[in-house]
C-alpha cells in the first residue's frame, strides 16, 4: 500500500513538473528572493567598501602624520610606540640586512640595534606616492636620518627611498604589513 502511494505521489510530481502546473508561483518566489537578496547584498557591499572607502589624498594625510609619530619615537628610542605601527605578521626587508619575518623578530632586530648604542638623531620621511590597492596601501618616498654610533666623532647622514605597504584595519586604522628602504649611497663607490 505504502509502495503505491509513493508512486503516485511520484508520479503526481513529474507531471506537475511536466505541466509546469507550479512555474507561476516558483518565479513569483524566485523574484522575490531575487530583489531582496541583491538589495541585502547592495547593502552590504555599500557598508563594507564605507568602512575602506579614502581618498588616496586622505590616505597620505593619515600616513604622513603617522610617519610623523614614528620618527619620533626612533628619535625617543621608543621600540613599543614603533612596534605599535605594524601588523602582527609584517615583513621588514632592510637595506644590507636579512628579511625579518613578525612582529617579535622586527623587535629584536630594533632591540639588537639599540643594543649596539646605534642613536637615531633625526628621522624624515617625505612621501612621494600614495596609492590604495583594495585593503593594501602603498607609500613610496624619500627619506633622510642622521645617526650617531659610540665612538663617531659626528652623527653620520644619510638619505634614500622607502616603499611602505599598509594594510587596512576593520576599525579604519593602518598597519604597516611590508616595509623596505634603501640608501642612495653606494659603500663601494665609496671606497674608489
Amino acid at each position: 500500500m505504502i509502495k503505491i502511494y509513493a508512486g503516485l505521489l511520484l508520479e503526481g510530481i513529474l507531471i506537475f513538473n511536466k505541466f509546469q502546473l507550479f512555474k507561476p508561483v516558483k518565479q513569483k518566489l524566485m523574484k522575490t528572493l531575487s530583489y531582496r537578496t541583491v538589495i541585502a547584498l547592495a547593502i552590504f557591499a555599500c557598508l563594507a567598501l564605507s568602512a575602506f572607502s579614502q581618498s588616496d589624498e586622505d590616505l597620505k594625510a593619515k600616513i604622513t602624520k603617522m610617519n610623523q609619530q614614528i620618527a619620533q619615537a626612533m628619535i625617543d628610542g621608543n621600540t613599543q610606540k614603533n612596534l605599535s605601527f605594524y601588523a602582527p605578521d609584517a615583513i621588514s626587508l632592510p637595506n644590507y640586512g636579512k628579511m625579518v619575518q613578525g612582529i617579535d623578530a622586527i623587535k629584536k632586530s630594533n632591540d639588537e640595534m639599540m643594543a649596539s648604542g646605534m642613536k637615531v638623531k633625526s628621522f624624515e620621511m617625505s612621501i612621494l606616492v600614495v596609492k590604495s590597492y583594495g585593503n593594501l596601501v602603498s607609500e613610496i618616498g624619500n627619506y633622510k636620518m642622521s645617526v650617531s654610533m659610540p665612538g663617531m666623532a659626528s652623527p653620520t647622514e644619510d638619505k634614500g627611498k622607502y616603499l611602505t605597504l599598509w594594510e587596512k584595519q576593520p576599525d579604519g586604522s593602518l598597519k604597516i604589513k611590508v616595509e623596505t628602504w634603501n640608501t642612495d649611497t653606494n659603500p663601494m663607490a665609496q671606497q674608489k
